[in-house]
């Protein structure tokens, strides 16, 4: 049964899907969309996804959107290396992490995301060319926050917000972990086997492992021990993008910058911050 999958190398939601489809070794057609160059907009992609997000998979000819629903439906037409708990409440568990993810994981890292990782980007386009393709861009709000964005200086406190809401995410993962009763159990989401809900939240921390912000899981033994373990997953690995669609790591002083800017912050958990002495 053909697959074909539209999608987006840094895009967290693609990754999600990539990760299923090597978690079950499916062969699958790559389609690249590059959403800095606003291809997600072209009439041939519409074609394929009306709604112009990323990803699309394409299975039998059949067009099928969002990443979680996805997820689920490859579990459930490919039943090889299933990756949903059988019981029922297990599987609400694991749906609850996938809309956690969605919902806040995502929407955490969005701001990080772009003072970090994507105005280098734009910052570097001339800007005629950048015109050209924000133009694309069905929604007024989205082309002037691109146009606003095509510059290299860091909006501070746009990034310690959502670093700080990231550090919120880091925090349920790690509360969750410590409050598995049984050693032998812990270790992953659900407890002792890595499944959809590990999997909706692998690009969290790939994300923040990409901003090169580890520091947000300072104080979170258990959670950055599964950041660590997760990403360490063969699936996980392969379904990264590679090194040459990687966005860059920011420097060493941006990173240092913006650590100090979060612990210093007065929304940090005082519980979380450096011992003084």
């Amino acid at each position: 049964m053909a697959l074909e999958l539209w999608h987006e190398w840094n895009s967290v939601h693609s990754y999600k899907v990539r990760m299923v489809l090597a978690a079950k070794g499916l062969a699958w057609t790559s389609h690249p969309v590059a959403l800095l160059r606003f291809e997600h907009t072209l009439p041939a992609y519409l074609a394929i996804n009306p709604e112009g997000v990323v990803p699309t998979l394409l299975h039998d000819g059949r067009a099928l959107y969002d990443s979680s629903p996805i997820c689920e439906y490859l579990d459930e037409v490919f039943r090889e290396t299933p990756l949903r708990p059988v019981d029922a409440l297990g599987r609400l568990h694991m749906r609850r992490w996938l809309k956690f993810h969605d919902d806040v994981a995502h929407a955490a890292v969005r701001d990080a995301s772009f003072e970090l990782l994507y105005k280098p980007v734009l910052a570097a386009m001339p800007r005629a060319e950048l015109d050209i393709l924000v133009a694309r861009h069905p929604l007024p709000e989205r082309r002037r926050k691109f146009i606003d964005g095509a510059h290299p200086s860091i909006d501070h406190a746009k990034l310690t917000t959502s670093l700080l809401a990231a550090r919120a995410v880091a925090a349920r993962i790690d509360a969750t972990l410590h409050a598995q009763a049984a050693p032998e159990r812990q270790g992953w989401l659900l407890g002792g086997a890595f499944t959809l809900a590990d999997i909706a939240m692998a690009p969290f921390a790939e994300r923040i492992a990409n901003l090169g912000c580890g520091f947000v899981w300072d104080g979170l033994p258990a959670g950055a021990a599964w950041s660590v373990r997760v990403l360490a997953q063969a699936s996980v690995q392969q379904a990264r993008p590679p090194e040459k669609e990687r966005l860059p790591v920011p420097t060493d002083a941006i990173r240092a910058e913006a650590k100090h800017q979060l612990v210093t912050d007065p929304r940090y958990p005082s519980s979380a911050k450096p011992n003084p002495h």
